[in-house]
């Protein structure tokens, strides 16, 4: 397993890994319309074409100050991706957020996330960041887990609409981003 810069090419398979983790990720944690109307509406390909905008406009110069990158297995194929970007309300433009870390359900709870996210934390104190801030609907009780167990704490309370259907979210943050570049053990 190798965590690197994503790349263009890689944009059909972030799409893939993206909404399976997603939708496994939420399922039950919304109403059931809002659920299915991604189900319907938010295919692999919609997901893939946002990530080449992206890495387009990354690749063009539009996006100084975000790291995206892959977790790929040996044999070529993608098992998570982490996205990483400025808070746009921080004055100082110390603070990060984590906008997007998914991994595949068949590959989560082998250390993929957890280096995903040392490795995007590793990228932004490059940039300049000190600090991290990270969103996850409150509902979502593995996502809580797992940022808890990587030394997060709750910083405050946020609302994420989905169909018109606000969901309650808890913010975890980090006030040192060198808390989390430290040793967290073997490399899956």
């Amino acid at each position: 397993m190798k965590v690197r810069a994503a790349v263009l090419e890689d944009a059909p398979a972030m799409g893939r890994v993206m909404v399976e983790a997603w939708l496994a990720a939420h399922r039950g944690q919304m109403p059931d319309s809002a659920w299915v109307k991604r189900v319907d509406e938010w295919t692999p390909d919609v997901s893939a074409r946002a990530w080449a905008r992206l890495l387009s406009g990354r690749d063009g110069g539009d996006h100084a100050r975000i790291v995206l990158l892959v977790a790929e297995a040996d044999a070529g194929d993608l098992r998570g991706l982490v996205l990483g970007t400025e808070v746009e309300d921080d004055e100082s433009g110390a603070t990060a957020q984590i906008d997007a870390l998914y991994v595949r359900p068949d590959t989560q709870g082998q250390g993929v996330g957890r280096w995903l996210l040392r490795e995007a934390t590793r990228g932004l104190a490059s940039l300049g960041f000190s600090k991290l801030h990270v969103g996850v609907l409150s509902a979502n009780l593995a996502a809580r887990a797992f940022y808890e167990a990587m030394g997060g704490h709750e910083i405050s309370e946020r609302t994420y609409d989905e169909e018109g259907h606000l969901l309650p979210g808890t913010v975890y943050g980090w006030p040192d981003l060198n808390a989390l570049i430290g040793d967290f053990g073997e490399r899956p």
